[in-house]
């Protein structure tokens, strides 16, 4: 009966494997779900050009796309922060999937950039410093208040 343990723990190591596996790839899966999560996070990665997306405008720069997603507080004027951080790099958004659910919101990006591949690198890390930036702005929101309701009900409300 000494192969049969052996086979069992052989077995055991695949099972274990397995597991190991399909839990990265449900990481990666949930990287860009549209579901807030609790924790404030800015995700940036590559985003694989597809024929339609990549009209060149140039022979130096092309069109480069980058994906973001962001998971904080939602507050009112969080939509106007995050234009402002990507306007402000010379970003275009060329896709947005937005989701608001109990005070949080998640916002997945895909941006656009009529740059060079060598600036991408900087690009992306720039664009991660701004977006931290509204991600962190929004725990220091005065806003605390998430509906009338709440808002009525809050012991410092006066008309």
């Amino acid at each position: 009966m000494p192969g049969y343990e052996m086979d069992k723990a052989a077995l055991l190591g695949q099972v274990v494997d397995h597991v190991k596996e399909q839990s990265k790839k449900a990481k990666e899966l949930t990287k860009f779900s549209t579901i807030p999560t609790e924790t404030d996070e800015v995700i940036i990665i590559d985003h694989l050009n597809t024929e339609e997306e990549n009209n060149t405008s140039s022979q130096d720069n092309q069109n480069i796309f980058i994906k973001a997603s962001i998971c904080c507080d939602d507050r009112p004027e969080l939509f106007a922060e995050l234009n402002s951080a990507v306007k402000g790099l010379g970003l275009t958004i060329f896709q947005a999937e937005i989701t608001s659910l109990g005070g949080r919101m998640k916002c997945n990006l895909v941006l656009r950039a009529n740059i060079s591949v060598v600036e991408q690198n900087s690009l992306k890390q720039s664009l991660k410093l701004a977006l931290s930036r509204v991600v962190i702005s929004s725990g220091a929101s005065s806003y605390s208040a998430r509906s009338k309701r709440q808002r009525f009900f809050y012991p410092n409300y006066s008309r």
